[in-house]
């Protein structure tokens, strides 16, 4: 079985050339700003698809959507990761799928960035997350991954995979093995060389949503139901504002939730700044639909849309509580998941809380920095930690 080729990544203010004449050009904004702002990547690799190109033209290629929001429910450009160019005849990684759906993620792209650092082949472990198990086992799920997104690494039916395991070749790479870290979690303002991939002198951040992007597949059809939301029900044709609102589990954790007053104060100034004084549309995802009255009291002249309208009403996300899901509720949970963190994604500016790990897999969706503010915590130092 032949490699696939490596990919190239050309950053500029990079003098080196990448070895291999396959290049993917990551052209950063302005010096200026503290971070590559956006990530314009151009690939010629020859690495196939996941999903047919007949597949994909059955969904739609064209939103009355913004731009930012638009692109995330295009077929991306980019291609999927080269999950077999690495090395057949070493050690492989298995990496469990764990935790909630974000949460999971987070730690899942940390440890796919390593294994292509460490240029080892990998597969994923979801066997023990608390998102397939229930207490009737007829509405168990027999893979999450596989219900929503295109398969992430070497399935464990690879004949590579399966020889690994005959040899002994598999370690368990742990979570606490990025994270614990500063620069295996990646922090921003780090650069990072990465040989299986191209990526030579490429900033953390940039690493990530690049990473992000080729890795986080919704499936076409997942993804063209949660857009047709985004613009026929909630007509967010035009630039808009959005909210994010965490609460349910949170505070066994120790977090205080935030007001909805505090929502209010930070985007009169938002509005100010980035909307020239006039009130956008404000798409609101939540967890806990009940502050949706309390955001329409405050504000009863702005338009404040959200999933809550169209949902059963939601009274905070506790992961304990799935085990008694249904499939139905299961499906319509992530439904409205994948609806509000596009929404995130595809907002000019966004307003949520660092407590929750949905906020920060939708910042590594969007293009800039400056573009959305933490109510919890100082934005930019906790960026920088990130």
């Amino acid at each position: 079985q032949s490699e696939e080729p490596r990919e190239q990544v050309q950053i500029m203010q990079q003098s080196e050339e990448p070895r291999n004449q396959e290049q993917t050009q990551v052209m950063q904004q302005s010096e200026e700003l503290r971070e590559p702002e956006q990530a314009q990547v151009m690939q010629q690799s020859e690495e196939p698809p996941r999903i047919s190109e007949r597949q994909e033209q059955q969904y739609r290629t064209s939103w009355n959507l913004p731009e930012q929001a638009a692109k995330w429910c295009r077929p991306t450009e980019m291609n999927p990761l080269p999950y077999t160019n690495c090395d057949h005849e070493g050690t492989f990684n298995s990496i469990q799928f764990l935790a909630g759906l974000t949460n999971g993620l987070k730690m899942m792209l940390l440890s796919v960035i390593e294994s292509f650092q460490q240029n080892r082949c990998f597969f994923v472990l979801e066997e023990n997350n608390h998102l397939l198990i229930r207490d009737d086992k007829s509405q168990a799920l027999d893979t999450f991954l596989g219900r929503y997104f295109e398969p992430i690494g070497l399935s464990q039916d690879d004949p590579l995979v399966k020889r690994a395991k005959a040899d002994g070749r598999v370690e368990s790479l742990k979570w606490q093995q990025v994270w614990d870290d500063g620069k295996k979690r990646r922090i921003n303002g780090l650069y990072h060389n990465i040989t299986s991939l191209g990526f030579v002198n490429i900033e953390s951040t940039l690493l990530k949503r690049v990473m992000l992007e080729r890795m986080w597949r919704l499936l076409p059809q997942v993804r063209e139901n949660s857009c047709i939301s985004l613009e026929v029900n909630h007509g967010l044709s035009e630039e808009y504002l959005a909210f994010s609102v965490r609460r349910g589990d949170k505070d066994t954790e120790g977090f205080e939730f935030t007001n909805p007053e505090n929502y209010i104060e930070a985007s009169t100034k938002v509005i100010n700044d980035y909307f020239d004084g006039k009130v956008p549309k404000i798409f609101v995802a939540t967890d806990d639909c009940s502050i949706m009255s309390n955001f329409r009291e405050l504000k009863p002249e702005w338009n404040f849309v959200s999933e809550c309208d169209r949902s059963d009403g939601h009274s905070g996300f506790i992961l304990a509580d799935m085990k008694h899901w249904t499939l139905e509720q299961t499906d319509e949970h992530f439904r409205k998941f994948f609806v509000e963190v596009l929404g995130l994604a595809g907002a000019k500016y966004y307003i949520g809380v660092a407590y929750t790990n949905v906020a920060w897999w939708a910042h590594y969706m969007r293009p800039h920095r400056w573009s959305h503010l933490f109510l919890d915590t100082n934005t930019e130092n906790t960026l920088n930690n990130w």
